[in-house]
């Protein structure tokens, strides 16, 4: 989030690091970074450097919470390049410390984000085949189910198209961009639907999975160590929810990359696995879905014009028309493998 909360001060923030976690007269300073959270980086009294994610309270707490507790149980069982929560005073990974906000404290990383256009992803694969390879999943991980944000994103195409979108400055703009791509969209639906269908009869069974290990959300610290970040989509689903954004590089279209390195990478810790393409599909069309769900509950309802916001319209004008990411999606559909 590129502006800090009004109704969340710095001065608050260093007062429930005192309180919940003792780090006492600490040094806080907000950090115009990141999607759905806002960021501080602390300097404690003893010089410690920690980082401060506050995210409000609401629907999705539970499931944040919880993975959350999967990232910090994750790290205490050895796996130490997973970014965890450090527990508060009384074993809390995400403290609620007001009505509205929530606040998660990590250990702060000198380093930088790996190149993913280069050979660095290698790192991030030789790390990914021990998150996939670590065994017992924990109890109490969220479990991928398919569909995820869909239902929501179907209502949109079926009833929330003919009503005028006037409660923020980009409200019609992106509803029009709904309408124009309101095939591609039905399209994309469908061929997710078909997906999933062909992968339950997969009985390759899930690991645990990041979400989006791609280059914003891993980091290489200064002594050369690589470490997952952001680990708050943490899921036990197939491997190719991360093995997709790992081979593709990114969200979006396949880029054409010689992945033999990094699939080898992946394989020494993780065993002689082959992603299997239809579920790397499945998985680029679902986070395609999911983004056109969220951009079109933002835009729908109220909204301003922020910098925030801005960047998210941006984003949205990046997924539609669906052709853009899917060409062959409405002339013949994917071929299945």
């Amino acid at each position: 989030m590129l502006a800090p909360p009004e109704d969340l001060s710095t001065h608050q923030v260093s007062c429930y690091l005192g309180e919940h976690w003792g780090l006492l007269r600490a040094e806080v300073t907000y950090v115009p970074l990141g999607h759905g959270s806002h960021n501080w980086a602390v300097v404690a009294a003893d010089g410690t450097k920690w980082f401060v994610k506050a995210s409000r309270s609401g629907p999705d707490s539970d499931f944040s919470r919880a993975t959350y507790q999967t990232a910090a149980l994750l790290r205490e069982a050895g796996l130490d390049f997973v970014l965890g929560p450090v527990r508060d005073r009384s074993g809390e990974v995400r403290r609620q410390v007001s009505s509205n906000w929530e606040l998660a404290v990590f250990p702060f990383i000198e380093g930088r984000n790996p190149d993913f256009r280069s050979g660095e992803r290698v790192r991030v694969a030789e790390i990914l085949g021990r998150l996939h390879a670590f065994s017992p999943v924990p109890d109490i991980a969220v479990r991928w189910e398919p569909g995820w944000f869909q239902p929501e994103l179907k209502q949109v195409l079926a009833d929330e198209l003919d009503r005028a979108w006037t409660e923020g400055p980009y409200g019609e703009r992106a509803r029009a961009l709904f309408v124009s791509s309101r095939s591609g969209i039905e399209r994309l639906l469908d061929l997710s639907d078909r997906l999933v269908a062909q992968l339950a009869d997969s009985d390759e069974p899930p690991v645990i999975t990041h979400g989006e290990p791609h280059g914003g959300n891993t980091m290489v610290d200064s002594s050369g160590r690589t470490h997952l970040i952001d680990c708050d989509a943490l899921m036990v689903a197939p491997r190719e929810r991360d093995l997709r954004v790992l081979l593709y590089a990114g969200h979006r279209r396949p880029r054409d990359l010689d992945n033999s390195e990094v699939l080898a990478a992946y394989q020494r810790s993780a065993g002689p696995i082959e992603p299997r393409p239809f579920v790397l599909e499945l998985f680029r069309a679902e986070w395609h879905l999911i983004e056109l769900s969220r951009y079109a509950r933002l835009f729908s309802g109220p909204h301003g014009r922020t910098a925030d916001v801005e960047v998210r319209w941006n984003a949205l004008e990046g997924y539609v028309p669906v052709s853009q990411n899917w060409p062959d999606l409405l002339s013949a559909q994917i071929q299945e493998r």
